[in-house]
């Protein structure tokens, strides 16, 4: 089940709290930006970069043996490298951020064990099982602007996934309740409310790990052309 899913039947874990760390109070537009399109023969999703680390997480699921796997580890921990169980195909730095890069064959259990390991870690990850490919580009996202009346829509172009599944794709489309062509959904983050926890009032990189968010998810549905807009509580 995708982090925008959960929220909207009130559900919470590891994945949707790290989606909201680098949240505080405020009005965030044109986020997890979700484009399906109906092939003849498969359905082309096309994501901004909050559905990377999902995808690849789900996806590895499937994984049977091992499976060609490209892409990068972006952070600012300078240890990552000695804790990882495979080698590593290069490094780059640019300003005290680092990107590991990833050119090998791995496991289902290597590649959810980076998302475990490295929680706060960007882990941007390329390869194809028999549920489907995902292609994920290996950079620091680009902040979306706030929307404008008169701007084309926002790109869903960081993340890409090809993939024959319905489940798939009804779990991300679960509101879309007609047959379509093309769907593009946008999403809204209005935070309204922090709950700091008292021991970590202090404490500003735990504040912002373990605060709890409350506001309002709003849910932008274009379905070949027809609008619809949808509201959800938000406590993350």
């Amino acid at each position: 089940m995708n982090f925008i899913r959960k929220i909207s039947e009130k559900k919470t874990d590891s994945f949707v709290k790290r989606q909201f760390t680098r949240y505080g109070k405020g009005v965030y537009e044109n986020k997890a930006l979700l484009q399906i399109t109906k092939g003849s023969s498969a359905y082309s999703i096309n994501t901004s970069f909050e559905f990377a680390g999902e995808f690849a997480y789900e996806l590895a699921e499937t994984i049977n043996g091992k499976v060609k796997v490209t892409g990068g580890i972006i952070t600012t921990q300078k240890n990552i490298a000695d804790e990882i169980d495979f080698e590593l195909a290069g490094m780059k730095q640019f300003a005290g951020v680092k990107t590991f890069l990833i050119d090998t064959e791995l496991s289902k259990n290597q590649i959810q064990g980076l998302f475990d390991k490295f929680s706060s870690a960007m882990i941007l990850l390329s390869f194809s099982t028999d549920k489907g490919t995902l292609k994920t580009k290996v950079k620091n996202p680009k902040s979306s602007k706030n929307g404008n009346k008169d701007e084309e829509e926002p790109k869903a172009d960081f993340c890409s996934f090809k993939t024959k599944d319905e489940k798939i794709v009804k779990d991300l489309a679960f509101d879309v309740n007609k047959d379509y062509k093309r769907v593009f959904i946008k999403h809204t983050f209005e935070i309204n409310d922090l709950e700091i926890p008292k021991e970590y009032l202090n404490d500003f990189v735990k504040a912002r790990l373990y605060a709890i968010r409350k506001g309002k998810l709003i849910r932008q549905v274009n379905i070949d052309g027809e609008q619809v807009k949808k509201e959800y509580d938000l406590e993350v």
